[in-house]
């Protein structure tokens, strides 16, 4: 008798133990989580941190965490260690053990591996009693957003210089000379303003010398990228892997542009139905805008690229670069059009360059980029 007694003790100790446990186990536990850094570029490391906050009285010997996020956001090989869910998120799991009245810190890294906006949506809290007969499961509200800018691509020969000439241009140029563009020095005329004198020729020559000033022109370039994939009916988008180098290309040229003191404006048949276009950058604050927007181009296209091309305004530009795929005839008598306009086109392109065309016109570079192991295995 006392051996059942023992038995039917212990047992409504368990059942009392697993019905208060199951009720109460998660109340005052909070979780949150926050980063350092919400915008960064391709290949930055930021940090998570983790919070997850006992405020009982009660001990709770063994708490796990379950963060979902993007597989493009790269733990640590020990975060890692996580099953992924079929698409493109993962669970990263952590294991917390909290005292009464106590808190739970854990920073983890993470590397940005591709360009997008990200976001940590919700976490699942799990806890178990010490006899492992009762798990409660809770989710916790993150609502973390990452943006995650692209970056140029690197090491590549086959990016024009914006110093380079592409065939004979007619561009506008400025009535009066550009007084920071200095060419040497001419023998003072009597017109020039006091200022203009250049004092060390006069001391060298042993009579008066103004500075020879030149002009200056406005060099604008219209970045075009071409999304669809060629020879699909209705339109479909391009490999997304040429995408994205063509994305890397694009914010190359971008940055070159803002270097060399030009303007540029960039558009793409690709992400909304009617294509995307950004208004007219001279600025490194307004590239970093156009940056944001290439975040979060998503690689849907609808819109056909022949289409597009004779949807544009091409008034205000010198030079058109056209990022593509492939190049059809119908972009070789573009180009063509183009040069009767006195307009420079520039084809980079992932394809095969067509043979037979006239290479006065149709300047056309083929262009690659190599992804690393990881980047190019998610892109398939």
């Amino acid at each position: 008798m006392e051996l059942v007694a023992i038995i039917l003790v212990i047992a409504a100790v368990a059942a009392a133990e697993v019905l208060i446990f199951g009720k109460y186990a998660l109340k005052g536990i909070y979780y949150s989580a926050s980063v350092n850094k919400a915008e960064v570029y391709e290949g930055e490391t930021l940090e998570l941190t983790e919070v997850v906050e006992n405020r009982r009285f009660v001990a709770l010997p063994w708490i796990k965490t379950e963060l979902s996020a993007s597989r493009w956001l790269a733990f640590s090989r020990k975060d890692s260690a996580a099953q992924t869910s079929g698409g493109d998120n993962t669970f990263i799991p952590g294991v917390f053990s909290l005292k009464p009245r106590s808190k739970c810190t854990r920073v983890r890294k993470i590397r940005c591996m591709k360009r997008g906006v990200f976001s940590f949506d919700d976490t699942v809290v799990t806890a178990t009693d010490m006899l492992g007969l009762v798990r409660v499961s809770r989710g916790f509200k993150v609502g973390i957003s990452i943006t995650v800018l692209p970056v140029g691509a690197d090491g590549e020969n086959a990016v024009l210089s914006f110093n380079e000439p592409v065939g004979e241009i007619l561009v506008r140029r400025f009535i009066n000379e550009d007084p920071f563009m200095i060419a040497g020095s001419r023998e003072y005329t009597g017109r020039e303003p006091l200022n203009r004198i250049n004092w060390k020729y006069t001391a060298v020559t042993g009579k008066l010398m103004a500075m020879n000033n030149e002009f200056t022109t406005s060099r604008n370039t219209l970045i075009l990228m071409n999304m669809q994939r060629k020879g699909v009916v209705p339109v479909t988008s391009a490999d997304i892997r040429d995408t994205e180098a063509f994305i890397k290309l694009s914010v190359r040229l971008m940055w070159e542009s803002i270097d060399s003191g030009c303007g540029f404006a960039f558009a793409t048949n690709g992400g909304n139905a009617n294509g995307t276009a950004t208004g007219f950058v001279k600025t490194a604050e307004q590239c970093e805008g156009v940056l944001r927007m290439l975040a979060q181009l998503s690689d849907s296209c609808s819109f056909d690229f022949g289409s597009f091309l004779h949807a544009l305004n091409y008034g205000s530009f010198t030079d058109v670069i056209i990022l593509t795929p492939y190049i059809d005839d119908e972009m070789t008598l573009f180009a063509k059009e183009l040069e009767s306009r006195d307009k420079a086109a520039v084809f980079y392109t992932t394809g095969n360059i067509p043979e037979n065309t006239d290479a006065q016109i149709l300047h056309a570079r083929k262009f690659s980029y190599t992804f690393n192991a990881g980047y190019a295995e998610g892109t398939q």
